[in-house]
C-alpha cells in the first residue's frame, strides 16, 4: 500500500513539473518574440513615423467699446497651407498651378507678394525701391547678385529660369507660380518652420476639394485659423488693423517669438496694445507615418493662451452718431447750404470729451474707411484726394480761429489785466499800429459797425476781434503763451494709439524752431485770436476747453478703460485717471463760461444753431483764415450742461466757411448723449 501510494504521488510531481516546464518554455518563446521579432517591428514602426512640432496660434483678444460691445474679434475660419514635411519639390509648380486654378475660380485669393504686374508688359508695382515690397525685393535681388536695376521683364525672366517654370506654359500661368514661389522664399518655406498660409478663409466648398484632391496636392492642407471680424463700419482709425509682419518687424521681433508667417497690429489699437491683444502660442506634436502619410497621435505639448480683451472709453452709438452727422453735414455745406461760403469743404474731425474724466467717448475723423474692406478699397482710398486713412482728430493740425480767445481771456483775468465786469470801448478796426497796420474786427468789416462798450464775456459772445486784440497787446506773446501751454496746446496730449502731432504754439520760440524770421510785436494781437502761426489738433482743442470749463482740472485725454482677461472675468488693468489741477478762479471761469453761453443764445454767433434747445449749454464759433481763394476753416467748440459740464465737443470742419456750419454735429450728439431723441 505505501508503495503503491508513493509511485501515485511521484507521478503527479513529475506531471506538474513538465506543467511548469511547458509555461516557462512558453513564457521564454513569447519574451524572446517580444524581444528579437516585434521588438524589430516596432523599430521599425518607430522610423517611419515622423514628429513634427507645430504652432498652435493662440487667439487674438477682442476690442469693445465701453459698454461691452464687441467692435473686433476672431473668428474661425479656414485656411489653405503648404507644409514642407509633405511637400513633393520635384513637382511643386504643378501643384502651386493646380491649387491656384481652384482658388481662382472659387473667387478666392492667394498670398503673392512679387511686385510685378500679371500681364504684359510687366512693370513694377511698388510705390518705392526703400520701403515695403519695394524694399523687399531690392533685397532679394541683392542677395542673388542680379542687377538692381534689372527690368521687370528681365526679373520675370530669372524668376521663372530660378523656380525651373516649364516653357510651354502661359505667361499667366508662370506669373503665379513665381509669385508663389517668391512668397515661399520671402516666408523661408522650410522644414525648421511652420507651415506656409496661402490662402485664407475659404469656403467650405473648397476645403472639400482640397481634401478630395489630397494625392495629388501633397503638402497642401486645410487648417482651421482665425481673422479678424468687424463688428462695426465705425472707427477705423481708432481701430486699426491687422496684417502680415514685415520682414524689418520680423527682424526686431523674431526673438519675442513671431514668425515670418505671423499677423501683427500695423495701426491704431491694434498697433498699440499688440503685447496685450496678442496671445501666447501653444506646441503640438504631430506623429505621422512616413509611408501612408496618415495621422497616428497628436498631443499638446503647451497650451495656447489667448491674448487679453482691451476696452475702450469709446461710446459706439455715440462714435456712429458722430461719424455719420459729421458726413452728412461736411456734404452738405460742399453742396450749398450756406451759401457761397464752404462750397469748397473738405475733410473734417468730431472729438467728443469728458469733462469729468478726459475719457473720449467718439472721435471721428472725415472722410473714413472701412476696415473689412481695407485690401478690396485700397488703391481707391489712396488716390481719394480727401485722403480718408489721414486720421483729422489727433493728426490734423488747424488753425483755432475764435475758440483760442478763451485762452486769451483766462490769461488777462487771471494776470489782471483785465476784470470780468470791465468794459472796453471797441471802434471796428484797431489803430495802435496805424498807419502801416490796421486790422478790423469781422463785425466792421461785414456790417460797418463795432460792437461798441463791451465787457470780455460780451466779447467771446459777440467774438469781438478788436477787444481780443487790444488785450493781447497789453498782455504780450510770453504771457499769453504761458497759459496756452498750461491748458495743453502745442504738445502731445498722450493719448494711447499714436501718430499724433504736436501742432504749434505760435511765438518766437516755435518761429525760431522753425527757420522763420523774428517775432514782430504786431503778431501778437493775431496770436490773440488764434491766427498766424497757431495750430492745434482737435483733441488738443477740446482738452483745453474741457480744462476751463470744469474749473480748471486739465485731464490727460485717454481712449483705454480697462484690459481683461480674454473671456471677460478678470480686470487685469484698469486706466487710472491722470490729471493735474491749474489754479483758476471762480470768477475767471464764471466769466468765459457765460460768454460761450453767450455765443449759442440771443444774438450770439451761434445762436439760430441752438434756439429752443431743451439743454443749457455753452459754445464758441471760430472761423480761421485760410489760403487767398480758399473758404475759412469751421471751429466750433462746446460743453454741456452748462451749470455741470458732462462733455465737451469739438468740430472742425476743412474750408467749411464758418464755425457756425459746422455746429450742427454737436446738436446731434448732444441728442444722443442727452437721450433727447430715439437711439437706433
Amino acid at each position: 500500500m505505501n508503495n503503491v501510494g508513493s509511485g501515485k504521488y511521484t507521478r503527479k510531481i513529475v506531471v506538474l513539473c513538465l506543467m511548469m516546464l511547458c509555461v516557462v518554455v512558453i513564457m521564454v518563446t513569447r519574451m524572446a518574440d517580444i524581444q528579437l521579432v516585434e521588438h524589430e517591428e516596432a523599430v521599425r514602426q518607430v522610423q517611419n513615423r515622423s514628429v513634427r512640432t507645430y504652432k498652435e496660434t493662440a487667439s487674438r483678444g477682442e476690442i469693445q467699446d465701453r459698454n461691452g460691445n464687441v467692435l473686433v474679434s476672431d473668428v474661425a475660419c479656414y485656411n489653405i497651407t503648404f507644409d514642407y514635411y509633405e511637400w513633393d519639390k520635384t513637382n511643386q509648380n504643378d501643384v502651386i498651378l493646380a491649387l491656384c486654378t481652384m482658388l481662382s475660380e472659387g473667387g478666392f485669393e492667394w498670398s503673392d507678394e512679387l511686385p510685378i504686374t500679371e500681364e504684359v508688359p510687366y512693370g513694377y508695382t511698388y510705390a518705392d525701391r526703400k520701403s515695403g515690397s519695394g524694399k523687399k525685393l531690392m533685397k532679394f535681388i541683392s542677395e542673388r547678385g542680379w542687377d538692381e536695376d534689372v527690368s521687370a521683364t528681365r526679373l520675370f525672366t530669372l524668376l521663372c529660369e530660378r523656380y525651373n517654370v516649364a516653357e510651354e506654359l502661359t505667361g499667366r500661368e508662370k506669373r503665379i507660380i513665381i509669385g508663389v514661389r517668391y512668397y515661399l522664399e520671402q516666408c523661408e518655406f522650410s522644414a525648421y518652420n511652420s507651415p506656409v498660409t496661402i490662402a485664407t478663409d475659404v469656403d467650405i466648398d473648397t476645403v472639400v476639394e482640397v481634401s478630395a484632391l489630397s494625392n495629388s496636392l501633397p503638402g497642401v492642407t486645410v487648417a482651421v485659423g482665425a481673422r479678424r471680424e468687424y463688428f462695426t463700419t465705425c472707427a477705423a482709425h481708432i481701430l486699426g488693423r491687422v496684417a502680415a509682419i514685415s520682414s524689418s518687424e520680423y527682424a526686431e521681433l523674431k526673438s519675442s517669438g513671431y514668425r515670418l508667417t505671423d499677423s501683427i497690429g500695423k495701426m491704431g489699437i491694434e498697433k498699440a496694445f499688440e503685447s496685450e491683444l496678442r496671445g501666447i502660442d501653444g506646441k503640438k506634436n504631430v506623429e505621422v507615418d512616413k509611408q501612408t502619410g496618415q495621422l497616428v497621435d497628436e498631443y499638446m505639448l503647451e497650451d495656447p493662451q489667448p491674448g487679453n480683451n482691451v476696452v475702450l472709453t469709446i461710446d459706439l452709438g455715440l462714435q456712429e452718431v458722430a461719424e455719420q452727422s459729421l458726413a452728412e453735414t461736411m456734404e452738405s455745406i460742399r453742396n450749398g447750404a450756406n451759401g457761397d461760403r464752404g462750397l469748397d469743404a473738405e475733410g473734417g474731425a468730431v472729438v467728443v470729451l469728458s469733462a469729468k474724466t478726459g475719457e473720449i467717448l467718439a472721435m471721428a475723423s472725415y472722410p473714413t474707411y472701412n476696415l473689412a474692406t481695407y485690401g478690396a478699397d485700397y488703391n481707391e482710398n489712396l488716390a481719394n484726394s480727401l485722403k480718408p486713412f489721414f486720421n483729422r482728430t489727433i493728426a490734423g493740425t488747424y488753425p483755432p480761429g475764435s475758440t483760442f480767445k478763451m485762452v486769451t481771456a483766462l490769461a488777462a483775468m487771471e494776470e489782471g489785466i483785465i476784470t470780468p465786469e470791465e468794459k472796453m470801448h471797441t471802434t471796428g478796426v484797431y489803430t495802435y499800429y496805424a498807419p502801416s497796420y490796421t486790422p478790423a474786427c469781422w463785425y466792421y468789416n461785414d456790417y460797418g459797425r463795432s460792437h461798441g462798450d463791451i465787457n470780455v464775456s460780451e466779447a467771446l459772445k459777440y467774438s469781438c476781434n478788436y477787444f481780443f486784440f487790444e488785450v493781447g497787446r497789453v498782455m504780450g506773446i510770453e504771457i499769453l503763451n504761458k497759459y496756452a501751454t498750461a491748458v495743453g496746446l502745442g504738445q502731445k496730449t498722450g493719448i494711447e494709439i499714436g501718430g499724433e502731432e504736436a501742432g504749434n504754439l505760435a511765438g518766437p520760440e516755435s518761429r525760431k524752431q522753425n527757420g522763420g524770421g523774428v517775432w514782430q510785436e504786431s503778431e501778437t494781437i493775431q496770436a490773440a485770436i488764434g491766427q498766424t502761426e497757431q495750430q492745434f489738433t482737435p483733441l488738443q482743442i477740446a482738452s483745453y476747453v474741457a480744462t476751463v470749463v470744469n474749473g480748471g482740472t486739465k485731464y490727460t485725454p485717454h481712449i483705454i478703460k480697462a484690459i481683461t482677461n480674454n473671456d471677460g472675468t478678470e480686470i487685469i488693468r484698469s486706466e487710472k485717471i491722470s490729471s493735474q489741477s491749474l489754479d483758476i478762479s471762480a470768477r475767471t471761469v464764471k466769466a468765459i463760461k457765460e460768454g460761450m453761453r453767450g455765443v449759442v443764445t440771443e444774438d450770439g454767433t451761434a445762436s439760430s444753431v441752438f434756439r429752443n434747445f431743451p439743454i443749457d449749454v455753452g459754445g464758441k464759433t471760430g472761423s480761421a483764415q485760410t489760403k487767398e481763394g480758399r473758404s475759412a476753416h469751421g471751429v466750433f467748440v462746446s460743453f454741456a450742461p452748462y451749470d455741470a459740464p458732462e462733455i465737451v465737443v469739438c468740430v472742425v470742419g476743412e474750408y467749411a466757411g464758418s464755425g457756425g456750419s459746422v455746429a450742427p454735429v454737436c446738436i446731434d450728439i448732444y441728442n444722443y448723449y442727452f437721450g433727447l431723441t430715439a437711439n437706433e
